[in-house]
């Protein structure tokens, strides 16, 4: 510790540059741990309490825009350990513009039976009765009238594009979920098969309010097996199962990020390398100068990597220290988003914290090890004569 003060003087001697190599390390580490935290945000299990939990998809084998037949949920009805079933279909379009400011999930769902699966949703405004009486009504989240303004009354338009039609919808409920996820729209699809008398009779997936744990598990299996040699197979799988499935459809998410991440690691260690591949090289008179002092190589050693692992620390303190800032405001903005599901799993997770730790003090010793050893090991005479 008595060389700290050295180490701070030689590592702030140039200031301009150590502030930039260490902006260069806060902004990457950042998105690090925006990365690796949207990643643990997936891994969070299902719920396992007995309130809005329990619940399981189920939709074709082969993909989501395949339908299946409503009779299925009959069907599933009956199997022991079910306590409530309700179908879901997509309704797409847009509302007011294609901007991604305006994008929101929309379901054409049956009211009668969609509380019921999704018993922890608190109506907050209106009621379910308004929303039963009105055909054209809808129960929308407190998210999207918050993002919206939207208030009981109020009239929503949206342009299908899967169904190619216009809906007027009118506000008859404000629901609210217990995990804070209630940007969705909800609207009765006895719409959609008025005007669609051919689509009448198909669903695109079916939500399942299992008992219990046991049920949860013991469904799915039983369900697909009911199914499998039927024309429209079946793949049944937990809410956080399908939510995770939607978001592959982009691609291997956990490989990409992981990818990026590599690449800016290697990205950042290339940067603080060349920083202290300078110090170092600007400092070689005085380095041969302290040996000269009696300096052995192992503090000579010690010095230049202090050095670098002092800037990465910075750079990684600041880095980690901007993201738990800035987390709240990311989690309040993606809420309001079609990613609110995976939005209230979200926090700031230690792991992600220790990692991102972890990589700034393994970038600032990768950083200055290659520097500090070529330091330690240059003769004083070629020292001393470099200078002149």
């Amino acid at each position: 510790m008595k060389f700290l003060p050295l180490i701070l003087k030689n590592a702030f001697r140039k200031k301009t540059r150590t502030l930039l190599t260490i902006g260069s390390i806060v902004l990457p580490l950042l998105v690090i741990c925006l990365m690796g935290t949207f990643l643990k945000a997936l891994e969070v299990p299902d719920p396992k309490t007995t309130h809005g939990s329990f619940r399981l998809v189920v939709r074709h084998r082969v993909s989501l825009t395949s339908g299946l037949p409503a009779a299925y949920e009959e069907k599933v009805r009956q199997l022991p350990g079910v306590e409530a079933v309700s179908n879901f279909n997509f309704f797409g379009g847009r509302y007011r513009d294609g901007g991604a400011r305006n994008i929101f999930i929309r379901f054409a769902v049956d009211p009668e039976t969609f509380l019921k699966v999704f018993d922890d949703a608190e109506i907050v405004e209106g009621s379910t009765r308004d929303w039963l009486q009105d055909r054209t009504g809808c129960i929308v989240g407190t998210n999207l009238a918050t993002k919206y303004g939207w208030k009981l009354g109020d009239r929503v338009v949206l342009v299908g594009d899967i169904f190619p039609m216009t809906l007027e919808l009118t506000i008859r409920a404000l629901y609210r979920l217990e995990n804070g996820t209630s940007a969705s729209l909800f609207f009765d699809r006895r719409i959609i098969d008025e005007r669609f008398p051919s689509f009448k009779g198909s669903v695109f997936t079916i939500w399942i309010k299992a008992k219990d744990a046991a049920a949860s598990e013991r469904l799915g299996p039983m369900i697909d097996a009911l199914f499998e040699n039927s024309p429209y197979p079946t793949k049944t799988e937990t809410e956080n199962a399908f939510r995770n499935g939607i978001v592959s459809m982009l691609g291997n998410v956990k490989l990409l990020m992981t990818s990026i991440g590599a690449i800016i690691i290697a990205v950042i260690l290339l940067i603080a390398g060349n920083t202290m591949a300078m110090a170092a090289r600007e400092r070689i008179t005085e380095i041969a100068v302290f040996r000269t002092l009696g300096f052995p190589k192992s503090t000579i050693l010690a010095l230049v990597l202090g050095e670098s692992v002092l800037i990465a620390l910075a750079g990684g303190a600041f880095g980690i220290l901007l993201f738990v800032a800035a987390e709240p405001f990311l989690k309040r903005q993606l809420m309001l988003s079609p990613m609110s599901s995976i939005a209230a799993t979200i926090r700031v997770y230690p792991e992600v914290l220790t990692l991102a730790f972890a990589l700034a003090v393994g970038i600032g010793v990768l950083a200055g090890l290659v520097p500090a050893v070529r330091s330690a090991s240059r003769s004083i005479v070629d020292g001393l004569r470099q200078v002149g």
